[in-house]
């Protein structure tokens, strides 16, 4: 799979799993949904799902090392449909919303309309991405 095929199917991906690196424990993986925009992806942390704490570990170990990587995968019954894809990540920091990712995330997820939904925003650049597809 090249590139903007990987890209294209990041893009179209509703939900993935980011993986981050706690220096004690390991990698930390977490299910999370996300917009694309060019080379930037975002991960929204919301008021929509409940947490048990406000000091996310994802944060923490963002903030201890920028490196992290969503995998996003198409599963079906149908095994010649299947496909995955890694985006390796570079955290950029914490932001508020930005109306252009208000957007984004308001049309990829309903939930997210109302402006009180989404609290922050998590900003990574798109390193590399790679793919295989069964296809």
């Amino acid at each position: 799979m090249d590139a903007v095929d990987c890209l294209m199917r990041l893009e179209s991906a509703s939900f993935g799993v980011l993986g981050t690196l706690d220096a004690d424990r390991g990698t930390h993986l977490v299910p999370v949904v996300f917009a694309v925009r060019g080379d930037e992806l975002v991960i929204p942390i919301d008021a929509v799902k409940p947490k048990t704490t406000t000091r996310l570990r994802r944060i923490d170990n963002l903030r201890a090392d920028a490196r992290a990587s969503l995998l996003v995968d198409h599963r079906d019954a149908d095994w010649g449909a299947l496909w995955w894809v890694q985006a390796d990540l570079e955290f950029i920091g914490a932001a508020e919303l930005a109306s252009r990712w208000r957007s984004a995330l308001a049309g990829k997820y309903p939930q997210y309309r109302p402006a009180e939904t989404i609290e922050s925003l998590l900003v990574f650049t798109i390193r590399s991405t790679r793919g295989w597809t069964a296809a």
